[in-house]
């Protein structure tokens, strides 16, 4: 199938997605046009306070823990992913296809889509989503962009170690002019489609295939990408953690719950007081 083919494929499915949407849970507001980009600071902010904070202390030494690890075994993996490739006997064109789910382009479409329908159909959480996408993916790109330009890892088909050598704080001439020499670590592309898959499930509970297909997706783009060369699986845990932490505060923004929303109304009721006169009862809960 050409890529042009599956790009209006996807295009029109995002169409019917939308439109097989059942009643939001939430009160959505509208976006400004740069909301995304003025949020993206804070989210980081706030991204950074989350992962200091002492009660993460146990996720974040269980993250660090399980890539250690997967450092460890990283070689031996790579041969179990090619190993699997060899057996169900896809194509290198499919691993392309797989890598490819996360390098933005996929986030672009849908996004563009869920714009489109947002301003036909005037839906403010169509339009919401996407600017939380967009949002989501810029923030966790800075960070993982910072990451990869900290710690210098080889990708495993430039690797001159089994595991792949690290160079911390490399000279920024010699990365640009050799990036993959450098930028393994973490994922980028795993990161931006955990982020989408986020956004997407937590604004439309009500599809429950999302998280379900969305971990597959991840799942294959990590191997794709490791099929390719492109990446270790100990890449993959960090950029998981930026794309779904960013995400989660990122949809916290632009909704209220209705039941919230509902709450605050002024209410006048009639009332008789204990002396037995009649009046009013004035309420506003905030």
């Amino acid at each position: 199938m050409k890529l042009q083919s599956i790009r209006v494929l996807l295009i029109c499915s995002v169409f019917i997605f939308l439109g097989s949407s059942l009643r939001a849970q939430f009160v959505y507001e509208r976006p400004g046009m740069i909301d995304f980009i003025k949020n993206i600071p804070p989210d980081i902010s706030e991204y950074t306070k989350q992962a200091l904070c002492y009660k993460n202390a146990r996720n974040i030494a269980a993250m660090t823990l399980g890539t250690g690890l997967l450092i460890y075994y990283d070689d031996r993996l790579l041969d179990v992913s090619n190993n699997i490739r060899e057996q169900v006997g896809w194509s290198k064109q499919l691993d392309w296809y797989m890598e490819h789910i996360g390098d933005g382009y996929l986030q672009l479409y849908v996004s563009s889509s869920l714009i489109g329908y947002g301003f036909y159909k005037k839906d403010n959480r169509a339009l919401q989503s996407a600017s939380q996408i967009f949002e989501s993916v810029f923030a966790s790109g800075v960070l993982v962009q910072l990451f990869k330009h900290v710690t210098g890892r080889e990708s495993p088909f430039v690797a001159t170690t089994p595991t792949g050598r690290w160079r911390p704080f490399p000279n920024q001439v010699d990365y640009h002019n050799h990036v993959p020499n450098y930028d393994a670590f973490p994922s980028g592309h795993v990161s931006t489609i955990t982020a989408m898959v986020v956004v997407l499930s937590e604004n439309y509970p009500e599809h429950t295939f999302i998280k379900p297909l969305g971990c597959l997706a991840i799942a294959l783009n990590g191997l794709g990408m490791m099929n390719t060369g492109v990446h270790w699986m100990s890449d993959y845990p960090l950029g998981i953690a930026l794309g779904y932490g960013l995400a989660k505060i990122a949809v916290k923004k632009g909704r209220v719950s209705k039941d919230n929303k509902n709450n605050n109304v002024f209410s006048m009721f009639p009332s008789i007081n204990h002396c037995g006169n009649v009046g009013f009862s004035i309420n506003y809960t905030l």
